[in-house]
């Protein structure tokens, strides 16, 4: 859809809204006609989402149609709810039907959205990697825990004392807190999601959704409000949140997504996503002491509904430091494996191909010796033939070297670094002090950290000397990289350290940088020895 078309419906839908709710609440009607035209504002915003949900549904697969079906027949439910609901305020004469059947359409919105949420959110990826149970079950707890505490802050600022004076029964009240709970719920998920969307072509589709439920939500609050104030009536204005959100609904359908591939990878982390849910937490944490400092108590409602939130906190940080020893473990895992990998193939170039090319070079060899004296000109050629083939096993041989350092399997990372030093175009100094092996991924990682802080010093820091220390201490291999060259390396525009840091802390351990300008560079790792 094209920004033009997508801002003729925004702007139609705004028209639409803003008629009925003019026409049903300017007085030119009689009470009847108004009630009706309000009524069917709203039914009709609702059949036109239902059936933009479920057409668009059928030029989309997987998750992404079962969402449109589910959000179709949420608005139907809700459809039906308001058409129940106009019947018994014009045919029954009934101005505020509630508690009546309609409630149980008009709660089927959020239970139905809910499970279309539950569709969108499993059929996408996060961050490139498509989202576990675990990564829905801490979204769904984000949802309760960022609802619960809102609902505890309006419950002791405004939702308290109208309630403790309002007439309505507990029964209605229940049902009408319901609906704007639940449809709170349903806008901080949305939020959620767009929080991690993987672009603003994802994103927009939410926002409008997102939009769409405040605006249902925002008019179920007041509704709430009414009931609990047992007010007869309520105010036709109060439509217009009811008739907006469900167009943005439809809308929200018709916008276009576009599938994002599962090796698309956002490597930095949404801070404020992350942080979303401990907001409103740490305004109950504000609340609670500004209470106990003015002496006053909290109700049983702010107890209780802040005890669960605390509960859902606490399943929540288990639940993801179940997650984290997971990453880790992972991470260790793949480290392992690219290693293994990487030393097969080593092994592979050394042993197949590289010797391959040498035994056609002895070939080669011993047909130039062969050939008759006054065949210049083909001995030449052969002899040309033979220094290709030497210089390609020496690109095969260091080719293999930069897949995978073999001295370091076979000699230690004492003789791998010696390896280095001669090799080296800086002067290298060693200071090394280790007895015995480390366990090999350690001293593979080491070995990476060496070699990458060498070229780092060679082709940007205009090094001279270069400066490199291993020891154990303790259970820790200390490694400590440094030269005396130009400084100021920024770790940002490469993506040489974050690898390194990557496959360091992948082993459990920690890597430092430090490039102050003029002053050289400094790279300090440390190894645990421990580790599986």
């Amino acid at each position: 859809m094209q920004v033009r078309s997508l801002s003729f419906l925004l702007a139609v839908a705004a028209v639409s809204v803003a008629a009925v709710v003019v026409l049903a609440s300017s007085g030119l009607l009689s009470p009847w006609w108004s009630l009706f035209v309000s009524g069917a504002g709203q039914v009709c915003a609702a059949l036109a989402a239902t059936l933009a949900c479920w057409i668009t549904a059928s030029r989309h697969t997987g998750g992404q149609r079962w969402c449109r079906l589910w959000t179709g027949a949420a608005t139907c439910s809700w459809m039906i709810g308001q058409f129940i609901w106009s019947w018994y305020q014009l045919f029954r004469g009934v101005a505020l039907p509630f508690p009546s059947p309609a409630d149980a359409g008009y709660l089927g919105l959020p239970v139905f959205a809910l499970a279309a949420i539950i569709c969108y959110a499993a059929d996408r990826p996060s961050h490139g990697v498509p989202r576990n149970r675990s990564g829905q079950l801490v979204m769904l707890l984000d949802g309760l825990i960022v609802v619960g505490a809102l609902f505890v802050l309006t419950w002791a600022t405004t939702l308290g004392s109208v309630v403790r004076a309002g007439a309505a029964t507990l029964f209605a009240f229940s049902i009408a807190i319901a609906f704007p709970v639940a449809n709170l719920l349903l806008t901080v998920i949305v939020i959620l999601l767009i929080a991690t969307a993987s672009s603003a072509a994802n994103r927009l589709p939410l926002i409008i959704l997102g939009a769409g439920l405040f605006c249902v939500a925002v008019s179920d609050s007041v509704f709430a409000y009414q009931v609990s104030v047992g007010a007869h009536s309520v105010p036709l204005v109060l439509n217009a949140g009811y008739i907006a959100g469900l167009a943005l609904v439809a809308i929200a359908a018709l916008t276009p997504t576009r599938r994002t591939p599962r090796w698309e990878v956002r490597p930095d982390a949404r801070w404020g996503y992350l942080l979303l849910p401990y907001v409103p937490v740490a305004g109950v944490g504000v609340l609670f002491i500004v209470q106990w400092v003015r002496g006053s108590h909290s109700d049983t409602v702010q107890v209780v509904v802040g005890g669960v939130v605390i509960a859902l906190l606490i399943i929540r940080q288990a639940v993801t430091l179940v997650q984290s020893a997971n990453l880790v473990a992972s991470r260790a895992r793949l480290v392992l494996a690219a290693d293994q990998t990487r030393r097969q193939l080593e092994r592979d170039l050394h042993d197949g191909v590289q010797q391959r090319l040498i035994s056609l070079a002895l070939s080669i060899r011993r047909a130039e010796a062969d050939v008759p004296p006054e065949l210049t000109q083909l001995q030449q050629q052969l002899s040309t033939v033979v220094a290709g083939l030497t210089g390609t096993v020496d690109d095969v041989r260091e080719i293999s070297r930069g897949v995978h350092p073999a001295i370091v399997t076979e000699g230690g990372l004492r003789t791998a670094l010696r390896a280095l030093a001669r090799r080296s175009a800086v002067p290298l100094e060693l200071d090394v002090h280790l007895d015995g092996r480390q366990p090999e991924p350690v001293e593979v990682a080491a070995y990476y950290v060496v070699a990458e802080a060498l070229t780092n010093a060679t082709k940007y820091a205009q090094a001279t000397l270069v400066h490199v220390g291993a020891q154990v201490r303790g259970r820790y291999l200390h490694l400590s990289v440094r030269d005396d060259g130009i400084g100021g390396a920024d770790p940002k525009r490469g993506t040489g350290l974050t690898g390194l840091t990557d496959r360091v802390e992948a082993l459990g351990g920690t890597l430092t940088f430090d490039s102050p300008a003029g002053q050289g560079t400094r790279l300090q790792a440390d190894f645990p020895l421990d580790q599986p």
